[in-house]
């Protein structure tokens, strides 16, 4: 799926920019190592660049994630950020380049990396989600998934549920929470987690048909006990009793006080519309968001691949808060062009790595 873009990820270049607050001025472009950065300063951030090649990401995204070149998978350190942060972060990845070396023999280039700025990821204590997912944003997690989590509870305590409703639960609701999936058997269950006739979690009789694909739902337990059970969805019919008891108690849980969950970090995917969607609805761009007006610094071959934005500080949550408003589809019209625009949030414990690294 990728020998043929093996060479040119090793030679590829991440851009960063930081943003100060201070007052409002126009941007200023600079060029480095052919690659195009802009820096802003004001309260909202403005950041530009090059955008990626679509089939590069994919078959960048598949072998980061199934090995399928045998290329070791890369990760990134986090650490905490400083007291002083900027009031936005805005960094776009661009596509790689190869800076060939004045020598006769045949070595490969050394590349160079920003790396994305630094987070206090939380620890995962209980995790209810769907896995499967693949889209453009996923090789840029070290970890999936895309989807939000059904219901997740960190160590501190902050649980998010039910698609971005949030809460901070005491140690003894977390206890007792926890204490339920076990007196419903979820740790003496037994399953090899094959999806097949010798998997235990199901009752196929003699109605079992191998099925590759698809999405599953996982439940991870990292505590006392720790253990994770996944069932495929194609297969939910076959399920024994004991688990889809675990799985509606989970579909049914609904604590009080919850409140909206606000993120601080969002990764953006920018591209134009499609020749069919021209004559569609449009909802105008904030001006005060980084522009989707991206001109291309090299032309492909085939077509232009979304651009993948990283955004954090105070500007995210109104990003999101105007995208999730929008009554257009993420369809978005600036400059008199029409732009798809889709966002996906980057949880507290995930961290961001560089795709093409």
């Amino acid at each position: 799926c990728c020998v043929r873009h093996i060479i040119c990820w090793a030679g590829c270049v991440q851009s960063c920019v930081y943003v100060n607050s201070h007052k409002n001025t126009q941007p200023q472009f600079s060029t480095f190592n052919n690659v195009i950065c802009l820096q802003l300063t004001g309260s909202d951030v403005l950041l530009e660049t090059r955008r990626m090649r679509k089939q590069l990401l994919i078959s960048a995204i598949i072998c980061i994630l199934f090995a399928a070149c045998g290329a070791p998978k890369s990760t990134s350190t986090v650490s905490p950020f400083a007291t002083s942060v900027p009031s936005a972060t805005v960094i776009l990845t661009v596509a790689p380049t190869i800076t060939p070396t004045p020598s006769r023999t045949k070595s490969p280039p050394t590349p160079t990396y920003t790396p994305f700025p630094p987070y206090p990821t939380k620890k995962v204590v209980f995790n209810y989600l769907i896995a499967g997912n693949l889209s453009y944003f996923s090789g840029f997690y070290d970890q999936c998934c895309d989807y939000p989590p059904n219901i997740i509870i960190y160590d501190d305590g902050q649980m998010i549920i039910n698609g971005w409703q949030q809460k901070v639960l005491p140690a003894e609701e977390i206890k007792k929470f926890l204490s339920k999936l076990d007196d419903l058997g979820f740790f003496s269950l037994e399953s090899n987690q094959e999806d097949d006739e010798t998997d235990k979690l199901y009752d196929f009789g003699d109605q079992y048909e191998e099925i590759n694909d698809g999405l599953s739902s996982c439940i991870l337990v990292n505590a006392e006990k720790s253990r994770q059970l996944c069932v495929h969805h194609v297969y939910m019919q076959f399920v024994i009793p004991e688990m889809k008891k675990i799985l509606k108690y989970l579909d049914e849980y609904q604590p009080s006080g919850l409140t909206p969950y606000q993120p601080d970090r969002i990764l953006l995917s920018i591209e134009p519309a499609y020749p069919d969607q021209v004559d569609e609805p449009a909802t105008p761009w904030d001006e005060s968001f980084p522009s989707l007006d991206i001109p291309p610094s090299r032309i492909y071959p085939y077509d232009n691949p979304p651009i993948i934005i990283y955004v954090d500080g105070e500007m995210v949550n109104k990003i999101y808060t105007f995208l999730e408003n929008s009554k257009t589809r993420g369809l978005f019209i600036q400059n008199g062009k029409k732009y798809i625009v889709q966002v996906s949030v980057v949880m507290p414990h995930q961290k961001v790595v560089n795709v093409y690294q």
